[in-house]
């Protein structure tokens, strides 16, 4: 079984323990290397995106998360392995090579799950979408981890969570080489990204999760 039919496996079984809605879908590039750059707040941020994207979607995924029977599963679904200590030049060129091939690739800017406001990004997703010409399409995802619950947490069943997606941000031309160029092209993804999620808490009516409570003020 080949890694879209594992997707839409997943994608079932997903919508029958929680209420998965998809908004906008139709705004990702059908076809054509895309970069898809989400928010991160909780667990289920990557699966929902691999199983409920409307096209095939490679997710960039913590290093951390490949062992045992979960990390079997995601290389059989073509996940590709992070380091988040420095740049990961091998899962770089992996992506790379993945957009080349006129595919899409999933990114959390973010890096780490938090609040998913978008306060700040790391330059990954700059440095593959000038390196490729690939449109980044900001993706908000919202409602898999309730407040105050753990960043390790999932909803209880039947929760709504909402995926939508925006319009394309194409990048233009950008010199990958130069990082003050890359510095700046990632604070613009930040700043559209953060405004689409923005724009999708205030129209599905889903808000940002607290931080869990050992850490709430």
């Amino acid at each position: 079984m080949n890694g879209t039919a594992n997707a839409r496996n997943v994608a079932a079984l997903l919508s029958r323990v929680w209420d998965v809605r998809v908004g906008a879908g139709q705004l990702v590039p059908h076809d054509g290397p895309v970069l898809l750059a989400a928010n991160h707040t909780g667990l289920l941020d990557g699966p929902i995106l691999v199983a409920h994207a409307p096209r095939p979607v490679r997710m960039l995924a913590k290093q951390a998360l490949f062992t045992g029977v979960l990390g079997r599963l995601l290389r059989t679904a073509g996940q590709i392995p992070l380091q988040y200590e420095g740049p990961d030049r091998s899962a770089l060129q992996e992506a790379l090579r993945v957009l080349g091939a006129g595919q899409a690739v999933g990114i959390f800017p973010e890096a780490h799950r938090g609040h998913g406001d978008v306060a700040h990004v790391r330059h990954g997703v700059a440095y593959l979408a000038a390196r490729s010409g690939a449109p980044v399409v900001p993706v908000a995802i919202l409602g898999t981890r309730a407040d105050g619950a753990s960043y390790d947490a999932v909803p209880p069943p039947r929760t709504r969570i909402d995926l939508v997606f925006g319009e394309p941000y194409r990048t233009g031309a950008v010199d990958a080489r130069n990082r003050q160029a890359v510095a700046g092209l990632a604070e613009r993804l930040r700043q559209c990204l953060a405004d689409h999620v923005a724009y999708a808490s205030l129209s599905t009516g889903q808000r940002l999760p607290a931080p869990p409570a050992r850490h709430a003020a």
